[in-house]
């Protein structure tokens, strides 16, 4: 039994106590299946906390449901119904507090830092997505958590070890990579709480100060024990290879390779994840952005395999055209990796030759 917020229950959890409202109203009965529909009646209610069992269940599936035509449901979709992924969005988010807590221990100097058990949990959400063939799938349908700090750490992490496996590292740097990526933007933890929370775009003022989370989580890191690239990623994992990036405005080779790593999955998942201050930036905007500049401001080796590899997480997936189709992505272009061919009912748009169309959206 624990103790979950309200904000975060999902369907399939099992209530292990009556819950009622604050005059005493039966809610929910003890084993009750929440269901969405049971989750949304608690809400209404403010209520901040209910205790749920450790095991979540399928969720019965409704009337309105059952007449559903799952044919008619795109990928993503039906991906969002199986319970892998509503048990992998459990367990990441769980993850996501806990990873919290250790920061926080760690910035004070109330914990030893001890790399192998903070990764651990990210092994462990690897299993359930299915491996690196599912990870992306996993990780493209919880774009709407806006969550700044500690689940981007996670999703970085997962990306990283995923990025380094698909160049082909030896199994030590994959390990060191997935690290590196994990503990990031540990400087983030010595950032003024209201700049990570604020819900419009930082002032230039307001923007330096969070550039600094790179030198304070270099400080709180350099001392110890741990490899060196990972102490590095923590410095350089917003340096570019045209000099563009902070804080020392390094170039090329002088960027650690394995920071150069994190870098691309930090900046991937920044701009296709959700936040405060915006919504999420297309995943094809993104892959776009990294065919035309990504040579300059990232190790080609990295962003080329990043490429190459990624743009096929999306085949089967429903996409939202600029001109109000929907379809399906069934073949990726290698000469134009952000404009796949998509087949549109009976139609096939071939986004390299029709420029004037482009995605907008996976849906």
């Amino acid at each position: 039994m624990k103790l979950v917020s309200v904000d975060k229950l999902i369907p399939g959890m099992v209530v292990s106590e009556n819950v009622y409202t604050l005059d005493d109203r039966l809610v929910a009965p003890k084993d009750t299946i929440l269901t969405q529909k049971d989750i949304d009646r608690i809400r209404s209610y403010s209520l901040y906390n209910i205790f749920v069992e450790e095991q979540m269940k399928s969720v019965p599936a409704t009337e309105e449901e059952k007449e559903v035509d799952v044919s008619t449901l795109s990928y993503a979709q039906k991906l969002r119904n199986t319970e892998e992924f509503i048990i992998f969005k459990q367990h990441i988010e769980d993850c996501s507090e806990q990873l919290e807590e250790s920061f926080r221990l760690l910035a004070n100097d109330s914990i030893p830092l001890d790399v192998d058990k903070l990764t651990e949990p990210v092994y462990h959400l690897f299993v359930e997505a299915g491996g690196t063939a599912g990870i992306f799938d996993m990780l493209h349908n919880l774009r709407d958590n806006a969550d700044a700090v500690f689940m981007h750490s996670l999703n970085v992490s997962l990306i990283s070890n995923t990025l380094a496996t698909w160049m082909k590292l030896p199994k030590e740097k994959i390990q060191v990579a997935t690290a590196a990526g994990l503990l990031h933007d540990i400087g983030k933890m010595l950032v003024p709480s209201e700049l990570l929370t604020k819900k419009k775009p930082l002032t230039e003022y307001e923007q330096r100060a969070m550039n600094e989370h790179v030198t304070r989580g270099y400080g709180l890191v350099k001392n110890k024990d741990i490899d060196v690239h990972i102490k590095n990623t923590i410095l350089m994992h917003h340096e570019m290879r045209d000099g563009s990036g902070f804080p020392f405005h390094l170039k090329g080779d002088k960027i650690d390779e394995i920071a150069s790593i994190v870098t691309v999955a930090n900046v991937y998942d920044e701009l296709t994840s959700k936040r405060l201050y915006r919504e999420a930036v297309c995943p094809f905007t993104v892959i776009e952005e990294f065919e035309k500049r990504g040579l300059e401001k990232y190790d080609p080796n990295a962003i080329m395999t990043f490429l190459g590899n990624v743009v096929n997480t999306f085949i089967a997936n429903r996409v939202m055209l600029s001109n109000g189709k929907v379809g399906e992505v069934i073949f990726i272009n290698p000469d134009h990796l952000s404009r796949p061919t998509i087949k549109c009912g009976d139609e096939f748009i071939d986004l390299a030759k029709n420029r004037s169309v482009s995605i907008v959206s996976v849906i």
